[in-house]
């Protein structure tokens, strides 16, 4: 079997799955030990550590996913020519996006560079998902850039992920405070608890994520429609 651009594009595509939801499989047990009574401080950082680090992962999959998958359908789906412009386009906002999570991550550049990255990511993610969406339901309806309507419904469940991580970042912030809190003055049962709150609801928009991974993965193997 010769190996070109596109297997190549599609192993890459598979593998960000693949570590799209082990990294949130690891954060996901990861932020339950957070929640044990009595847990020495050095122990809470360094699980903060390890669930930090290994949401780098998803958090990078995720924009090359649509990237690479915008690359592969212009190779082989998309009815009409696709704008090489469009293409390289999303592979910047993709860039920017990677970016972005690494320059956070990292905490470089300075607490200026830092604010204002924490400022444009969050309106950037909105007007991807909301712009994905619109994409994939013009296709359905016959009028986007593919008249696949399973290429289009994986455009609508990525879109859904980006959502669901929108009202995770929402449904944490009680989180981090009662974390800053038990960090600074002591652990006390009152911010355990709200820290136990805030992780059960966040599970509810992560397992969606998860569940739309595993029905994109589904979607793209077997084409249904």
């Amino acid at each position: 079997m010769e190996v070109g651009l596109y297997e190549i594009l599609l192993y890459t595509h598979a593998l960000c799955f693949v570590y799209w939801l082990g990294g949130d499989l690891g954060v996901f047990y990861a932020s339950s030990q957070l929640l044990k009574p009595g847990l020495s401080t050095d122990a809470r950082t360094w699980v903060r550590k390890i669930m930090h680090w290994l949401d780098q992962f998803p958090r990078v999959c995720m924009p090359l996913v649509i990237a690479l998958g915008f690359t592969m359908s212009s190779m082989r789906w998309f009815e009409s020519e696709f704008d090489p412009m469009i293409l390289t386009l999303i592979w910047v906002v993709a860039i920017a996006w990677i970016y972005f999570v690494l320059a956070l991550f990292l905490n470089k550049g300075g607490p200026e560079k830092v604010a204002l990255i924490r400022k444009v990511d969050l309106p950037m993610r909105w007007v991807i998902g909301i712009t994905i969406t619109v994409i994939g339901v013009m296709s359905l309806m016959g009028s986007g850039i593919t008249q696949d309507n399973w290429l289009a419904a994986k455009q609508l469940i990525w879109a859904g992920t980006v959502f669901c991580g929108i009202i995770s970042r929402t449904t944490m912030k009680p989180f981090g405070v009662a974390y800053g809190r038990v960090m600074t003055t002591g652990e006390t049962p009152e911010d355990l608890a709200i820290m136990k709150r805030a992780l059960y609801i966040t599970r509810i928009p992560i397992l969606t994520i998860w569940g739309l991974v595993a029905l994109a993965g589904a979607v793209g193997i077997w084409k249904p429609f």
